[in-house]
């Protein structure tokens, strides 16, 4: 089980997250054509079927529940503070406000207090910053997944609590399936019939994302299963993840998606060492969008080249995310594995 090939999968969702923010924030109408290539959306929710994965086994693994909860806030809570603090302080300087008004102003007392809670959606903007964007003024928009993420390790032990009193564990994982798709498509029809565009946001939300965790977990519950036959299975994942092109309401795409991550995760041993310099999949995805918002404000997609404009972002993107991993994730998780060991 330790031989996979989570963390070049990680990475490339990640690098997916990347570089379709690049086309849709940069605001470039050649990148449009790319939009195609590029499913976000696909690639949040395949992260979600790894964490469902990932993060039963480091459930099951635990030496009690306060360990596991070390663990969880020592993996994502260190580089979403950074970048928080981060954007506050060095988007100050970029503000229409000058620092006195920036620091004192009521919507940074809103957004410390909505994003430090995980609540980002409250107070998604700084206070004069990124007014003109042509989307809206959200700082970092990608945040939003992390509160899905936080509020499925506070949830997982109840879920496991649950799959232990149940003999039949298949029940139970699609009990939890069918109610986070009953969830997810009947909070957007409720939205649609009431006219009230805010409730679909609500539809993707935790619940509505429970049948992709839950997918991961089973992969993890029923392993030695899915390993057996995972050439065979893989034929179902790819049908059950393309029957929902039909269907239209994600039924049968996140146990699909699950499938074929399991497989690949499994399968082409030569990726299994790709992680071997560090996981900077995490760092990617938080620190992206900030640094694409700040170039596209400064109008430097418009009085450049595109292309070496968003190459450079790339790169220093990679660059940071990498020297988060060395000089902030992975001491603080050293040291936790230290204290716990």
């Amino acid at each position: 089980m330790r031989q996979n090939n989570f963390d070049i999968l990680r990475f490339f969702f990640a690098f997916v997250v990347l570089l379709g923010h690049l086309v849709i924030l940069s605001g470039v109408d050649e990148f449009a054509d790319y939009t195609q290539y590029l499913d976000t959306y696909l690639s949040v929710t395949a992260f979600f079927v790894i964490s469902g994965f990932l993060i039963a086994q480091s459930f099951d693994r635990r030496k009690n529940i306060k360990d596991y909860f070390k663990k969880r806030a020592a993996r994502i809570l260190p580089p979403y503070i950074m970048v928080l603090i981060l954007s506050i302080l060095m988007l100050s300087m970029f503000s229409n406000y000058g620092w006195r008004e920036y620091f004192t102003h009521p919507d940074l007392l809103k957004f410390i207090a909505a994003n430090f809670s995980f609540m980002n959606f409250v107070q998604p903007c700084l206070p004069g910053v990124f007014t003109t964007a042509p989307i809206d003024c959200s700082v970092n928009g990608a945040l939003w997944t992390i509160k899905v993420e936080v509020v499925f390790y506070l949830f997982l032990p109840v879920i496991a609590f649950v799959i232990k009193k149940f003999r039949k564990h298949w029940f139970v994982f699609l009990f939890f399936y069918l109610f986070s798709v009953c969830y997810r498509y009947g909070v957007y029809e409720m939205s649609v019939f009431l006219n009230r565009p805010s409730l679909a946001t609500l539809s993707h939300q935790f619940p509505g994302f429970i049948s992709y965790f839950i997918s991961g977990i089973a992969m993890y519950y029923y392993f030695e299963f899915f390993y057996k036959y995972k050439n065979i299975l893989i034929v179902l994942g790819l049908a059950l993840f393309f029957a929902d092109n039909i269907v239209g309401i994600e039924l049968f795409r996140p146990i699909g998606l699950a499938i074929i991550v399991f497989y690949i995760a499994y399968s082409f041993r030569f990726l299994n060492n790709f992680g071997k310099n560090g996981d900077i999949s995490y760092g990617i995805y938080i620190y992206h969008y900030p640094l694409i918002m700040l170039v596209a404000d400064q109008g430097l997609f418009r009085t450049m080249n595109p292309y070496w404009v968003a190459l450079a972002v790339v790169i220093v993107v990679l660059a940071l995310s990498y020297a988060s991993w060395h000089l902030l994730e992975k001491p603080i998780l050293s040291k936790v594995r230290r204290l716990n060991s």
